[in-house]
């Protein structure tokens, strides 16, 4: 496929609503000082509108790169990135004292070492949809 046939296909696909955005992995261990953590988080209740406020606060703070609803006993797990360890803790500290939030607890899971990067998805071995 030509340079401008893939191109038009991704512009195709992107316009079709098949991606959500595009980013670039770095190394952060070449260029900044930084701690990469896992972040549990268990809420006192699971209703609806609980959810929703916890949610809502975690998308303003670009510090927790990903945050995932999940089963059983933990609510959500969340990727995040912070400057140091202090600044981790800190955060959650404030997240952890918010009422409106409706946190019963947190754990700080950091990351020692990163022993895969992300690729992508397996797509080759995914069933499509038709």
């Amino acid at each position: 496929m030509s340079a401008s046939a893939c191109f038009q296909r991704k512009k195709a696909l992107q316009e079709a609503g098949y991606f959500f955005n595009f980013h670039t992995e770095m190394d952060l261990d070449r260029i900044c000082e930084h701690v990469l953590a896992y972040v549990e988080f268990y809420l006192k209740s699971n209703t609806a509108q609980q959810r929703r406020q916890f949610e809502n606060a975690l998308q303003g703070i670009p510090e927790f790169m990903d945050c995932l609803r999940m089963s059983g006993d933990v609510d959500y797990i969340s990727f995040t990135c912070f400057p140091n360890y202090n600044a981790l803790k800190q955060m959650c500290d404030s997240l952890s004292d918010d009422p409106n939030l409706g946190i019963n607890r947190i754990v700080i899971r950091p990351v020692l070492e990163r022993t895969k990067w992300y690729l992508g998805y397996p797509l080759e071995k995914l069933k499509w949809i038709d």
